[in-house]
């Protein structure tokens, strides 16, 4: 929390600065995070005005997990916004009830002040024309997040075992040893009595030894006799240990890099990731395009979690805190997911402008933003955090 808090005040200064020079004029401009009241907040000592007291607070609720959602036995709402915000209200005592809107409807409502304070899935976003709302203090940063499956050293080097290139080196390296076998009873079955037997039991007898030679098993069975055996053998036994190198080498770099390759650190590292799948209409759907990364579009979140649960994907990339608490869910553990500092966005609350309540919110979201409170409450829905 205490990272993220850095962030939010750096992202705070520079936003201020950009806003005081830049016009809001495309979906690309950032909106007032803190509305024009920042430079007060060091001294906010207000009283809760009566006219919040004596009503009740009409609270619309635009779910999104996890910053708000219902309980699928309780029907009651839950999530990091939800439970933020009745701490506050508890603290300051207001009433309030919860309605249920899309986020259009939060916006519309809120700009005409059908609605007291809109709770969600709410990041920073543009205002347009005529709408009348300001934001909170965030109380989460985050980008998107990337999580990518974990892969075992026995589940690497069970698939190059079932490769095609093991295989090649495989039937190479059984030509080899019915070369040189064949080549034993070519010069040896008129002298040695281990290839006086028939063809293909001379064959056993030279892959047998051979076999040994390569495994550095003492076998005598099939040990030559003549000069050209003994060259025979000789160019094998050097061959047997260039051999066994090879193989020993291949298995090692397969585990080095089988494992690099699904160790994902950033975002760079996605280029030579395979089986990508992104949320289309993202950040991480446009990031992907513009670098030319290949990947599968997909509708919602829930896909994306059972294509990693079954394998078929590698890599998903949302939004951080939805994975987080999408993996804690599923208690995926072999899933690892980091974080980006791609698409930041700013986590807060929505309140009529001009509004009594923002000050109030404000000072409380900054006096819990760096407490255990706040850590119980990050914990609660998103898990231990890894990275």
């Amino acid at each position: 929390m205490r990272t993220g808090y850095i962030l939010l005040i750096v992202g705070v200064i520079f936003q201020s600065i950009f806003l005081n020079t830049n016009a809001v004029n495309s979906h690309e401009s950032y909106p007032i995070l803190l509305s024009e009241q920042v430079e007060n907040f060091k001294d906010i000592r207000e009283t809760i005005p009566a006219s919040l007291l004596n009503k009740t607070l009409s609270i619309g609720v635009y779910e999104g997990a996890p910053f708000a959602f219902q309980d699928e036995k309780t029907k009651t709402y839950k999530g990091i916004s939800i439970d933020l915000w009745e701490m506050i209200a508890r603290k300051n005592g207001l009433s309030f009830t919860y309605v249920p809107v899309t986020f259009e409807q939060g916006l519309k409502g809120i700009s005409e002040e059908k609605y007291d304070l809109l709770l969600g899935n709410i990041s920073d976003f543009p205002r347009k024309a005529g709408m009348k709302f300001q934001y909170t203090i965030p109380f989460y940063v985050a980008g998107i997040g990337i999580a990518y499956l974990k892969e075992s050293s026995f589940r690497i080097l069970s698939d190059y075992l079932i490769s095609w290139d093991f295989l090649i080196v495989s039937l190479i390296l059984l030509a080899c040893l019915f070369f040189q076998a064949g080549s034993f009873w070519i010069f040896e079955h008129k002298k040695n009595p281990d290839y006086k037997k028939s063809f293909w039991r001379a064959i056993g007898s030279g892959l047998w030894w051979s076999t040994g030679i390569m495994t550095n098993a003492n076998i005598d069975e099939g040990e030559t006799k003549t000069f050209f055996g003994r060259i025979v053998a000789a160019f094998w036994i050097f061959g047997s240990l260039l051999a066994m190198n090879i193989l020993i080498a291949s298995a090692t770099s397969v585990l080095t890099v089988g494992k690099m390759s699904f160790e994902i650190g950033d975002i760079e590292d996605l280029k030579r990731s395979k089986n990508i799948f992104c949320v289309e209409g993202t950040f991480g759907q446009h990031y992907l395009n513009d670098h030319f990364i290949p990947y599968k579009g997909i509708a919602s979140l829930d896909t994306g979690l059972k294509a990693l649960e079954n394998r078929t994907a590698s890599v998903l990339i949302y939004s951080y805190p939805a994975l987080r608490y999408g993996l804690l869910k599923r208690q995926l553990s072999d899933i690892d997911l980091i974080p980006s500092k791609l698409g930041i966005r700013y986590y807060g609350m929505v309140v009529h402008d001009p509004s009594p309540l923002l000050r109030i919110i404000n000072r409380d979201i900054l006096a819990l933003i760096n407490t255990e409170e706040m850590g119980i409450l990050e914990k609660k829905y998103l898990g231990e955090r890894k990275i």
